[in-house]
């Protein structure tokens, strides 16, 4: 994983959690559940030790997060033999093709835009050619998983025919 495509990852997952947490305070707010202003709540968060420590633990959760979080599976798909079988996975499961070298790569993208933006733009996933009638599949391990199983699946289907 390059350096800048880590730090993009890391930044994404980071804003990600400032809006949880902030929804999160919002719904007490919104319920009337919340013991404190929200005065008290921004003071609370930016100028005492507590909140600051939040702060620096969703900070490092962030950045270790990209270590975890994207991963690089093998398959033994053969890229070229079996190119409709694995857009197919991707389709069904809500991605479309962005990019393809001829029996090389093909890199997909998601289909909808509130998806991408739930993936925080980081939604690519590229499937490789490594020889010998592999593939490699590398993204987001969630995305990665799903597209595994669903081209395992199609390549079962294929073998029953």
């Amino acid at each position: 994983m390059k350096k800048g495509q880590y730090i993009r990852r890391a930044a994404g997952y980071f804003i990600k959690l400032i809006v949880l947490v902030a929804v999160l305070y919002l719904l007490l707010f919104v319920t009337g559940t919340a013991r404190v202003s929200a005065d008290y709540f921004v003071r609370e968060l930016f100028m005492t030790q507590r909140g600051l420590m939040l702060i620096g633990a969703l900070a490092v959760l962030s950045a270790c997060y990209p270590m975890f979080g994207y991963v690089t599976r093998w398959m033994p798909v053969d890229l070229k033999e079996d190119r409709m079988r694995i857009i197919s996975a991707f389709h069904a499961d809500g991605y479309v093709l962005e990019k393809e070298q001829e029996g090389e790569s093909m890199t997909f993208r998601a289909g909808g835009l509130f998806r991408r933006i739930w993936l925080t733009f980081d939604d690519r996933i590229t499937v490789r050619a490594c020889g010998d009638g592999c593939v490699e599949i590398e993204g987001l391990r969630k995305e990665v998983v799903t597209a595994q199983f669903r081209i395992n699946t199609y390549m079962q289907n294929k073998r029953n025919e």
